[in-house]
């Protein structure tokens, strides 16, 4: 009669804390890996989303450019919102294996004729240090300005003179 009270007992108390929720168990999961070896760990890799956009690329945007230039030039806009047909949004999501998450954005405008009117951005991290952080080695960046200016482009019977007058002809 006592073993049946007790295992009684034992199953209420075990229902009890099964009807308490998810919640105690993560609590107690998170505190957990708090004190375990980073050894021991599992491995949890980084999972990056969306557009890489550098420094250098968005220095190229200008006033003017048509739609078809801006997604060569910065690739397929992960969002084209269709009640806000003249924006275009660039995000890239990188969430680390240590659960750190870092999130960019660049916004292009676009008028009437399809040309970029304006664009609003994050501070994007130069081609060095996107290659860095994609590979792990740097967890964050600093912005800083870009390392050469990308001259203008030239037509192309200027590039003939030039090249004629530098030989002496």
């Amino acid at each position: 009669m006592f073993k049946r009270h007790l295992l009684t007992l034992c199953a209420a108390l075990v229902g009890v804390a099964g009807l308490s929720g998810c919640t105690t168990v993560s609590n107690a999961w998170d505190s957990a890996t708090g004190w375990v070896p980073y050894f021991l760990k599992p491995y949890r890799a980084d999972v990056p989303q969306g557009n890489l956009v550098t420094s250098e690329m968005a220095l190229q945007l200008e006033k003017g450019m048509t739609d078809a230039q801006v997604q060569f030039l910065l690739g397929v806009p992960l969002i084209q919102d269709q009640f806000h047909e003249g924006r275009w949004d660039y995000v890239y999501y990188l969430r680390r294996g240590d659960g750190e998450e870092q999130i960019r954005r660049l916004t292009v405008w676009f008028n009437d004729d399809r040309r970029v009117d304006h664009w609003t951005s994050d501070p994007m991290p130069d081609e060095q240090q996107a290659d860095q952080l994609i590979l792990g080695t740097i967890k964050t960046f600093e912005p800083r300005p870009p390392k050469t200016a990308i001259p203008p482009a030239q037509p192309a019977g200027a590039a003939d003179a030039d090249a004629e007058d530098a030989s002496g002809s």
